[in-house]
């Protein structure tokens, strides 16, 4: 029963950032107006959740043309060599620059931690999937990197990677162009709230 439930969420984890999104394009509850603070801090954290996409994408090969030999091998370079889930990470940083964004300072825990639990429990699922296909491989990098906290000092700046720069932003495209309508998004509410 367990298992099932995580293979659902894990498979319709997409869905689940629909609605807290929508909270904030909508609500005005709590909102601060500091946009001297809001609007740089909120595009530097949703910069940096969509350059750890980027790099963890070089690495891994996500949505890559090229990447039919994704799976073959455990990546172990990169984002990957400092923490386990640099892709989740990523994401979790562009909703707290959404969030900020929004002008709700109040909501950003409450998102932080929802998208925290969400993500870690398609992890859960995942690790279990991945420990049954990679065995005593997986277990030493379970072992040896941990789940979300990156070790910054196990990074020695050894950057080779499976893709090239440009081929994993093109990756990234619909991420990128999603984070733009978001930002959007955000621009057009602040507008709106400013001319009432």
């Amino acid at each position: 029963m367990k298992d099932t439930i995580l293979r659902k969420l894990s498979s319709y984890r997409a869905f689940a950032y629909v609605p807290p999104f929508i909270f904030m394009m909508v609500s005005s509850y709590g909102e601060i107006e500091q946009d001297w603070i809001i609007w740089p801090l909120g595009i530097a954290i949703v910069l940096l959740g969509a350059s750890v996409r980027v790099w963890s994408t070089k690495h891994v090969g996500r949505r890559i043309v090229r990447a039919k030999k994704k799976g073959k091998m455990l990546v172990r370079t990169g984002p990957y060599a400092i923490a386990r889930n640099p892709l989740y990470i990523g994401n979790i940083l562009i909703a707290t620059g959404f969030s900020i964004l929004s002008g709700l300072i109040w909501f950003v825990p409450f998102l932080f931690l929802y998208f925290f639990l969400l993500n870690h429990f398609v992890v859960l699922y995942e690790e279990k999937r991945l420990l049954s296909r990679w065995g005593d491989e997986y277990q030493t990098y379970l072992n040896e990197v941990p789940r979300w906290v990156p070790r910054i000092r196990e990074w020695h700046g050894i950057e080779t990677g499976a893709f090239t720069w440009t081929q994993a932003v093109k990756a990234e495209v619909p991420s990128l162009v999603l984070i733009l309508f978001g930002v959007a998004i955000f621009v057009f509410k602040d507008y709106i709230h400013h001319i009432k």
